[in-house]
This record gives structure tokens, sequence and C-alpha cells, in this order.
């Protein structure tokens, strides 16, 4: 009797209590596999958020580090003043100078990367001792204060205008042109007349083989395409004399206002005005004119041109 029960004990154990403490124990690894799972999954997404976190941070505060242009010293010609500031700041308020911000973005883009070139290209090759470039547009490329060029805006404008030219220098940040490694010196201008000129024909020296002569197409519609000037005899011969003093003048006869020679690209190149052979870049100086892109009209007692 002893023996059965404990037999019967045994078999008891075996068979329901010690099952049930190896599903309880493999319950609690189970619950602590999935807590852990929990946790893991919970980690991955903070890490995740945290990571999108500072990918948003990092794009509102990155700015474009530029090795050796960081900043530039920039001449106020009316002051005499040099200022040194970040280059693509300066660059905002060329942009805005130069461009009007209703143009298209990718316009405006185009300006900002022929600025930043033409800026170092400046500092590459000074032409100011103290400054590496001038605001003066005449001398270097035109620049305008954000407090001017805000206040040139109609109020309910400015804000999107400016953030507007913002965007184009910050998306274009680092870009440059370049021609055998170098940074060309990028002229740039407001209307060509239909086609563009050669350096050399209006600067002289040898040129730069990346600019030549190209036709663009579209200028006519700009407001400002096309001028005319006009002058007296008296009041042409006047003009002339302020730079040669024995020039003379046959108004009779024909061939003494006379264009002889034109460039490539249609552009006066040699003109007669009397004794004198000047060339047509020296002619629109003289006279005030917009482009070398001229025609003489003769009507009775005044000259057109």
């Amino acid at each position: 009797m002893r023996k059965f029960l404990i037999y019967f004990f045994a078999f008891v154990f075996i068979c329901f209590i010690l099952p049930a403490i190896f599903t309880k124990q493999d319950m609690q690894v189970s619950a602590s596999s999935n807590e852990n799972q929990e946790k893991k999954e919970e980690n991955s997404s903070n890490n995740a958020t945290n990571d999108r976190a500072n990918i948003e941070t990092n794009d509102e505060i990155n700015n474009y580090e530029y090795k050796n242009y960081g900043t530039i010293k920039l001449l106020h010609k009316s002051t005499g003043e040099t200022q040194e500031v970040k280059l693509d700041t300066y660059l905002c308020n060329v942009v805005s100078a130069e461009m009007p911000a209703t143009y298209e973005l990718e316009a405006l883009k185009a300006q900002a990367i022929v600025a930043r070139t033409y800026t170092i290209y400046k500092i590459k090759n000074k032409k100011h001792n103290e400054a590496d470039i001038c605001d003066d547009s005449t001398c270097c490329q035109a620049w305008i204060s954000k407090e001017d060029r805000l206040n040139k805006w109609d109020e309910g404008k400015r804000q999107e205008n400016w953030q507007k030219i913002v965007q184009c220098v910050k998306e274009t940040a680092g870009k440059i042109i370049t021609y055998n490694n170098e940074p060309i010196n990028a002229f740039f201008h407001s209307n060509s007349g239909g086609t563009t000129e050669v350096p050399v024909n209006v600067w002289g020296g040898t040129g730069y083989p990346y600019l030549q002569v190209v036709e663009t197409s579209g200028e006519d519609s700009y407001s400002q395409y096309s001028s005319e000037a006009e002058f007296t005899n008296e009041e042409l011969l006047n003009k002339l004399e302020e730079k040669y003093q024995d020039i003379t003048i046959d108004f009779n006869n024909q061939d003494d206002i006379k264009i002889l020679e034109h460039t490539d690209s249609g552009r006066v190149k040699t003109v007669k005005f009397g004794n004198h052979e000047i060339s047509g870049v020296e002619a629109r100086t003289i006279l005030n004119l917009r482009s070398a892109n001229f025609e003489i009209i003769k009507e009775e007692r005044k000259n057109k041109i």
C-alpha cells in the first residue's frame, strides 16, 4: 500500500505538476522575449524618429562650406569702406540687384551661378587692392542692400520675393562655371540685341575661347530691346570734340559720317566721323548709346543714331 502511494504521487508529479512548471517558465520566457521585442521596436522607432529629426534640423541649418571663399571683401564705392561678408549672403544682394524677383526660379538660379562664378574669378584676379570686388555695376557687378531691396518691393511681396532669391542662391550653393578647371570670366548682360559679341571686339586683348558669337532668341520682346538717340549736327560735333578736339566734319559730304565695318555679330566695328575713324564701342561711349549695335540715319539737319 505504501509503495502504491509513492508510485501514485510520482505519477501525478510527472504527468501534471512537472509540465505545468515548464509551461509557466516557457510563458515567462516567451513573455520576456515579446517584451524585449517590443522594446527593440520602440527603440528602433525612437531612433528612426531621432534620425528624421536630425535630418530635418540639419536641412534647416545647413550652409554650404566653401574651402577658400567662405567670405569676401566687398568695397562700397560710394563710401570707400570695405565690408567682409559671407559669399552666398553677398550673392543674394547681387541677384536681387541684377534680376527681377518675378523672373522664373531657374532663371534666377542661372543668375546666381553666373554671379558666383564672376565673383570667384574676381577674387583670383584682383582689381582692387584691399577688396575682392566692388558694388559698382560699371566696374564689377551690381549690389543692393537687403533693406534697400525690400523697400523697393511692394510690402505684400517683400518676404516672398526675398525668400525666392535666397532659395535660388542656396539651391546652387558651390556651383560655378569653369574652363580648364578654372572659373571663367562670366560676363553677363540683360539684353544682347539678339546676338552676343566676342569680348575682344569690346575690350581688346586676346579674347576668351569660351565666349563666342551666338544667337539669343526671344529678346525682341524685351522692353528695352531697341532705342533711339537724336543729335543735331552741332550736338554731334560737340560730343565728338570732347574726345577729339581736332575733329572736323563736312555734313554735306555723305561719306563724312559712315559705318565702315561690322563685327561678325553685326555690331559696328569701325565708324567714320569726318577726319577720324573710331571703333563702334568708342562711339557708343562718346554718344552714350546702349550698344555698338547701331545704325546711322541722316535726316535734313540732324543725325539720328
